[in-house]
């Protein structure tokens, strides 16, 4: 069973008050031991000294005898032991056999064996000093009655003990409104964490500028939170963007199929061309999806870290297998000097695809794509031109949105090529711009910074390419 206060303010409340109450009291009960130890030994030698004082006049003691009751009280010792509540035995053969000084009313048994012993007897407590007195075996016995003492030790442990609970309670008081206090930013970002539904909308979290650790634990946590709102909204675009465009090539391939099922008797040349119809549908879904996917992991930015990308060795390579994708079209590739950017080599690789794609599907079917990679001091740029029917000024912002087609567009696509661009320029830090070549058609021209910029980490990058 877990004995332990379910709150954090609980837990430290009462871990203080364990710690001072244990520290009061170790220290109290200290002090009060070394002040009763200094009591005691103060009245050994002061025993010590009556002792060897009594001892010089033993003889007188001897012979004068046992004067009981009716001497209570005298001292033939200079005063030594009037009024000191002391008392002195001589003891013979384990018999009392003469004693002066304050006479208890009660008898005190007489001690076995020599030095130092503490004789308690009907609730009056004494300390005892015994010493040999001579060679015929007399002994010689000062007592000191310690009741002053004793209940100056019990007077002591009751302040200590009041003290303890004191502190414990005032501890207690304190610790509970001072902890109310530095846990009051806790509490803000507990209740701004109940606010966040749970599709993670809401306000999001305080920020909150200290304590440090509560601060840099409020930042950590909205850093958190945003990266899973941003990939809620990735997977919700991802879903939405996908239901609205795959619904129309699969109605359309799936009255293709029904066509041919209901039909078993169509001519080969008309089964031909459904064949074909349904092949054409079903490049189009699989080139849709793979847009889709590479836009919901941009969208939610499960990148991987950063490294330098020789971009004149990928535009060589990205031109090479575009001019096998379309025969038709002439790729001519400016040669430039070696440069490198920071970045991803499957992003800038998607991107420079996207963009031979689509300078060959948008211009002429035989014409010449012109590509140039120049550079400057703090700036790399990428220009794909072609001689197709280019983009009109109004409509050039407009194309770098999601399922865009240009009106004057007769080519097969999904509308999500220059999306695919824009969004790889954003992720590094870089821009897209549209516009119109010598020959008249259309002219990108992809913008970076070079490797020797400073570029901010990405949030949210580290891990594997994730849908």
């Amino acid at each position: 069973m877990n004995l332990l206060p379910r709150s954090l303010r609980s837990q430290i409340t009462a871990a203080v008050v364990l710690l001072v109450t244990v520290v009061v009291a170790l220290a109290g009960l200290i002090i009060v031991a070394r002040i009763d130890h200094r009591d005691r030994t103060d009245v050994d030698r002061q025993l010590a000294g009556r002792a060897e004082k009594v001892r010089q006049d033993a003889d007188k003691l001897l012979k004068q005898g046992d004067h009981g009751g009716g001497d209570e009280g005298r001292d033939d010792y200079g005063g030594l032991l009037v009024g000191s509540q002391s008392l002195v035995r001589l003891i013979s053969d384990g018999q009392i056999t003469a004693q002066r000084g304050e006479t208890p009313p009660f008898p005190l048994p007489v001690p076995e064996r020599d030095g130092y012993a503490t004789v308690a007897a009907d609730g009056q407590t004494w300390r005892s000093l015994t010493r040999p007195l001579n060679s015929a075996g007399d002994r010689l016995e000062v007592l000191q009655d310690i009741d002053s003492i004793e209940r100056r030790l019990a007077d002591n442990t009751a302040i200590v003990a009041a003290v303890t609970l004191l502190a414990a309670l005032t501890t207690a008081a304190g610790v509970w409104l001072i902890t109310r206090l530095l846990l009051h930013p806790l509490q803000r970002l507990r209740t701004g964490a109940q606010a966040i539904s749970a599709d993670a909308t809401g306000p999001g979290l305080p920020t909150l500028a200290r304590p440090q650790e509560v601060a840099d634990l409020s930042h950590a946590l909205n850093a958190m939170l945003d990266q899973l709102r941003t990939s809620m909204e990735a997977t919700r675009r991802f879903t939405a963007d996908a239901g609205h465009e795959l619904r129309t090539p699969l109605t359309t391939l799936g009255m293709t199929l029904e066509t041919l099922q209901r039909n078993p008797n169509l001519s080969q040349p008309q089964r031909h061309r459904a064949l074909e119809a349904m092949n054409a549908e079903h490049h189009r879904i699989t080139t849709l999806l793979t847009g889709l996917q590479a836009l919901a992991r941009g969208d939610s930015r499960a990148l991987p870290d950063r490294t330098p990308v020789d971009l004149t060795a990928l535009l060589a390579e990205a031109v090479t297998h575009a001019a096998r994708r379309h025969p038709p079209v002439t790729y001519r590739l400016t040669p430039a000097d070696p440069v490198t950017v920071q970045g991803w080599a499957a992003g800038l690789r998607l991107a420079v695809d996207n963009l031979l794609d689509n300078a060959a599907l948008h211009g002429h079917p035989d014409g010449t794509v012109d590509i140039r990679l120049t550079h400057d001091r703090g700036t790399v740029r990428i220009a794909v031109s072609d001689n197709g029917p280019g983009i009109p000024p109004d409509q050039r912002q407009a194309m770098k949105e999601r399922f865009t087609r240009g009106a004057r567009s007769r080519a097969p696509g999904s509308g999500l090529g220059l999306a695919l661009v824009e969004q790889q320029a954003h992720l590094h830090h870089g821009t897209l711009h549209l516009g119109e070549s010598p020959s008249g058609g259309l002219r990108a021209i992809l913008a970076l910074p070079r490797a020797s910029e400073h570029v901010p980490h990405e949030p949210g990058s580290g891990g594997p390419p994730s849908v």
